[in-house]
């Protein structure tokens, strides 16, 4: 895994020898991804959710966040996610928090936080990102304009949203989903 762009460009993100417990995004779907999002990044307070060892949030500190917050809750994970952050120097834009991702959303929401971007990149196949979506919609946790990336398993169905944050789009990519949402009342 790598950084595409940005300051970090070209520098390597470590991840876990042969684990079952990280599922990394494929360079080609990050580098998609990225693209249709340009937009979002520079300057944004973004929240990585899953983070796993950061490519995303990684990926979008490179590019020009504000700030980038990395959540994950393996104990394995979280010290690659940490070194990573030391080795690309984001130490002054990333902050990273050993939690379970639903309790972080709640913990972040009581310390006032709101998010231009928020990436939901769980495990494939666990259901894991309506209760997120829930949650977000909940603590007011994305701003207006604001916007949710979802990654899923193409075999998944694609999860609609809630009565306030909905799918605006989706792209596949092989056995790879990318699902976009935002506040309905943005889109008027």
């Amino acid at each position: 895994m790598r950084i595409i762009a940005g300051l970090a460009k070209g520098r390597k993100i470590m991840s876990p020898e042969g684990s079952e417990t990280t599922r990394p995004t494929l360079d080609r779907v990050k580098e998609s991804m990225f693209s249709i999002i340009q937009n979002y990044v520079p300057d944004a307070v973004v929240l990585d959710a899953f983070a796993g060892t950061g490519s995303l949030g990684l990926e979008a500190a490179s590019r020009g966040a504000q700030k980038s917050y990395l959540v994950d809750k393996s104990s394995t994970t979280f010290e690659l996610l940490k070194k990573n952050v030391d080795n690309l120097k984001f130490n002054d834009i990333c902050e990273c928090i050993n939690m379970d991702s639903y309790r972080a959303l709640t913990y972040l929401s009581e310390k006032g936080m709101v998010f231009d971007l928020i990436f939901i990149d769980p495990p494939y196949c666990k259901e894991m990102i309506p209760p997120a979506i829930e949650i977000i919609q909940e603590k007011k946790l994305l701003v207006s304009n604001g916007l949710i990336v979802t990654k899923i398993d193409s075999i998944e169905e694609i999860y609609n949203g809630t009565d306030e944050i909905i799918l605006v789009d989706h792209r596949k990519y092989g056995n790879t989903t990318v699902c976009f949402y935002r506040y309905k009342e943005d889109l008027r």
